[in-house]
């Protein structure tokens, strides 16, 4: 499902499928099925919608009920609806030693900037792109508190470490689309 689909299928079916879609996750909406018609059933569900955003309940999706709806909707999408995961530290990816460079680096980097206000003692470093001597620090200290052993090296464990932690403490309410390998 693609939430660009509500620009295409007209206004009217539009709606319906946002509001099916945030009826998923709001159970205060009634469900239906579209039918691109502005029937009793959408009439319904947009009253009930503007009941529980605060605003008048007048069944006319003028241009603030729409806008909040399609944030709504988005916020729902985002939460049925999980983004393509990719892994970026695929099995036959060398480990990334101290002194050396790599695609991951200015994203390992950036992940420790983001964790430095949760987990103290991480050094905050420009991202530069090579395993400079702040990021084997790091790297040394998250793999000592993950109980692995402390190299400071990027090998495929320390990754996946690194991105348990960012999704945890980092945006624990966002879909993230870096996902660690798990070896299949």
């Amino acid at each position: 499902m693609n939430p660009s689909f509500f620009v295409s299928n007209g206004p009217i079916q539009s709606l319906q499928e946002m509001l099916r879609t945030i009826s998923f996750v709001d159970r205060s909406i009634p469900f239906f099925r579209s039918t691109g018609q502005f029937d009793e059933a959408t009439l319904e569900a947009v009253m009930t919608f503007q009941k529980g955003h605060d605003l008048p309940v007048t069944g006319v999706v003028d241009r603030d009920t729409w806008a909040i709806i399609v944030k709504v909707f988005l916020r729902a999408w985002g939460k049925l609806y999980s983004p393509t995961a990719q892994s970026l530290f695929t099995s036959e990816m060398p480990d990334v030693h101290p002194g050396q460079t790599s695609h991951l680096i200015p994203l390992v980097q950036d992940i420790f900037c983001s964790l430095a206000p949760v987990l103290n003692d991480l050094t905050v470093a420009p991202s530069s792109g090579i395993l400079d001597k702040e990021t084997e620090a790091n790297l040394r200290l998250v793999q000592n508190r993950a109980n692995l052993p402390d190299t400071g090296i990027l090998n495929k464990e320390t990754w996946n470490i690194l991105v348990r932690l960012f999704h945890t403490f980092s945006s624990p309410s966002a879909p993230t689309v870096i996902q660690a390998d798990d070896g299949k």
